[in-house]
Order: structure tokens, then sequence, then C-alpha cells
């Protein structure tokens, strides 16, 4: 299982057979005004979802990317396969952060 919060605070939950996307409300945004849209859940295939583990496995191996506390706009990552769980903070505007969320709006919009 891999679970994402974006830079707004959005969550992803990806598994083997589906995504969920759950955003963030304007009362739980930092600004109030933010939102996050609509709760999204479905079905992925497996070939999405190696696309997706891929780009997650890199961002948590290239450490030149990884911040040490989560501040506004960074990316923080849980990936957990059995009893391992690795996890990492990306920076803002880092190109495995960009890839991500690029990566996870397109599957949650098409």
């Amino acid at each position: 299982m891999i679970n994402y919060g974006d830079g707004n605070g959005n969550q992803y939950i990806i598994e083997q057979d589906h995504i969920e996307y759950n955003p963030v409300k304007p009362k739980f945004s930092s600004s109030g005004i933010y939102d996050g849209g609509d709760h999204v859940k479905k079905r992925i295939t497996q070939q999405q979802y190696n696309k997706i583990a891929s780009f997650f496995k890199e961002a948590i191996v290239n450490k030149a990317s990884h911040i040490k506390n989560r501040v506004k706009m960074s990316g923080a990552i849980t990936i957990q396969e059995g009893n391992a769980v690795k996890s990492c903070i990306l920076s803002p505007n880092s190109e495995e952060l960009n890839e991500i969320e690029k990566i996870l709006k397109d599957i949650i919009k098409n």
C-alpha cells in the first residue's frame, strides 16, 4: 500500500487494484478557503499500479529530493510492503514531487 499526502494536504491511498483520493475541505485547510475537490475511489489496472509504484520507489531512493520536516507544498510518502515501512518527505517543487502529483492527478481525473 502507498499513502501520499500532497502539498495541499490531500491524501492518496494506492493499492494493487484501486486508488482513493481524500481531498482537504476548506474548514481543514490552512487558508480556510482551499477545497481539494471531490472524494474519488476507483479501480486501477496492474499496469497503472506498477507505474505509480515505480515513481514512488524512485522517489524514496533519491535522497537528494528529501527534506527532514514537512512544510507547506511538500509531499509525504509512506510505502508499506508486508511489515516493512519506508517513508520520506519530498521537497516542494522537486522533480519527483511534480512527477508523482501529475501521474496521480491524471489517474484521478481519467
